[in-house]
C-alpha cells in the first residue's frame, strides 16, 4: 500500500508493547479490506499516561493494553466504564472509549467451549487490571460467583466491588480457590515468556474444569500445559485477541473482518 497524508493511523499503545501481534492483525484486515490506513505498535511509558494519550493527536484510533486501560478510560470524553482498550477519535477531535476485552473473551470462550454455559457456575479470575474487571463484567450475568484473586489484596477487592457478584480469594489460597472453580482465567503477565516459572495448582481443578489464559506469548503458556495434561479444556490467548480486535475494528471501520483469516496470520506469525 501507499502511505500517504490521508492516512489514517491507528496504533496499539502499552509497556511493554513490542511482543504484540495486533500490527499483524490488523494491517492483514486493512489489506483485505483495501482500506487507507495503517496500524503500528506505540511503547508508552510516562508518569501521566492519561496526558500522553490526550496528546496523541495523530491517531485516528488506539488499542490499550497493559498498564494504560484506566488511564485510557479517563482520557476519553465519552467512554462505558472505568477501563477502556479501544479510542476512537470522533469529528470533534476527541476520544471514545470502548472495552471489548470482557465480549472479546465471550467469544473465545465460546469458540474453546461451546457449552460454558452449562458449565461454568463458580469462576476464579487470576489478576485484577484492566483485562480481568473486562472479563468478570463479561461474565458476571452468565454466572452464580466470580472470584478475583490478585497479588495485591487491594486490587483484588477493588475488582471484585465492579460487579454485583463479585468476591475474593485470597493469592495464598490458591489451591482452594483452583479446587472450587469451574472456570478459570489467568490474566496477569505471570504467563509470559520472559516472567519466572509459576506453579499453578492445577491438580487441585475439577475434572470438568475449563482453564483460559489470555497471554498467547507462549500461545502454550504451562498453565495450559498443565491443564491440557490433565485432560481439561484448555484455551489460549489467541482466540481473545483476535476476537476484542476484531470489535474494535468494527468500532473503527463498521466493518466485520475475517476472524479465520486473522488466526492463520497470528499462527504463522507465532512460527
Amino acid at each position: 500500500m501507499t502511505i500517504t497524508a490521508a492516512t489514517k493511523v491507528y496504533a496499539v499503545i502499552g509497556d511493554p508493547v513490542s511482543h504484540s501481534l495486533s500490527p499483524v492483525m490488523h494491517n492483514g484486515w486493512i489489506a483485505d479490506h483495501s482500506l487507507d490506513a495503517v496500524y503500528v505498535a506505540l511503547q508508552l511509558t510516562s508518569d501521566d499516561p492519561v496526558a500522553a494519550i490526550e496528546a496523541l493527536n495523530g491517531f485516528a484510533g488506539l488499542n490499550v493494553t497493559v498498564p494504560h486501560k484506566e488511564a485510557a478510560a479517563k482520557a476519553a470524553s465519552r467512554n462505558e466504564g472505568a477501563v477502556a482498550n479501544v479510542l476512537r477519535r470522533e469529528d470533534d477531535g476527541t476520544f471514545s472509549g470502548f472495552n471489548t476485552d470482557g465480549l472479546g473473551f465471550l467469544d473465545s470462550l465460546t469458540e474453546g467451549a461451546p457449552d460454558w454455559r452449562a458449565r461454568a457456575r463458580r469462576v476464579l479470575i487470576l489478576g485484577a487490571g484492566g483485562a480481568a474487571i473486562g472479563v468478570g463484567q463479561a461474565l458476571s450475568p452468565h454466572v452464580d460467583t466470580i472470584h478475583f484473586a490478585n497479588r495485591t489484596a487491594e486490587r483484588g477487592e477493588q475488582a471484585a466491588r465492579s460487579i454485583p457478584n463479585g468476591r475474593t480469594t485470597r493469592w495464598d489460597d490458591l489451591e482452594r480457590g483452583f479446587g472450587h472453580a469451574d472456570l478459570i482465567v489467568q490474566t496477569t503477565i505471570l504467563s509470559m515468556a520472559d516472567q519466572a516459572e509459576m506453579e499453578w495448582p492445577v491438580s487441585f481443578c475439577r475434572p470438568n474444569a475449563i482453564i483460559a489464559d489470555i497471554v498467547y506469548r507462549p500461545l502454550e503458556t504451562a498453565l495450559l500445559e498443565s491443564a491440557r495434561a490433565r485432560g481439561l479444556t484448555a484455551i489460549d490467548g489467541l482466540g481473545m485477541l483476535i476476537h476484542q480486535g476484531a470489535r474494535a475494528f468494527e468500532i473503527w471501520f463498521g466493518i466485520k473482518p475475517d476472524v479465520v483469516k486473522a488466526r492463520q496470520r497470528l499462527l504463522a506469525a507465532l512460527a
